[in-house]
């Protein structure tokens, strides 16, 4: 029984622990509904400049992913509060949420799959 409840101790520790800094990876339409009730959300473009002026979320800053100050940029963000990342295709914003928490962010939300263009179609604007 001991052990049991050490064991109990140390996972629920360590389950704690990770879900602090958590990186969730969404689908469209979980990643819409959960910034749609975030009302504090940090919402991050990842894309080039050249994608932007194309067009991209009205809330959302726009820090490429690809820049060599990237790192830097991201440092600007408040780290206790929810980023939710974007990109194309799925593969930059990936990338730049592992940078995210590696930097120290707790609530990070990935868009996994979908993109910009996928985000207006849900309303998003």
């Amino acid at each position: 029984m001991k052990t049991f409840l050490s064991s109990l101790i140390i996972f629920a520790f360590f389950g704690i622990n990770q879900s602090v800094f958590a990186q969730n990876n969404l689908d469209l339409k979980t990643f819409v509904q959960k910034l749609k009730s975030t009302p504090d959300a940090q919402v991050l473009d990842v894309r080039t400049p050249k994608e932007w002026s194309e067009g991209k979320i009205n809330t959302a800053q726009g820090i490429n992913v690809m820049d060599d100050s990237f790192k830097q940029q991201v440092e600007k963000l408040d780290k206790d509060k929810p980023v939710f990342v974007y990109c194309k295709a799925g593969s930059r914003s990936a990338k730049a949420s592992k940078v995210l928490k590696e930097a120290g962010f707790k609530y990070i939300y990935n868009l996994e799959g979908g993109g910009y263009p996928d985000l207006v179609k849900e309303g998003l604007k």
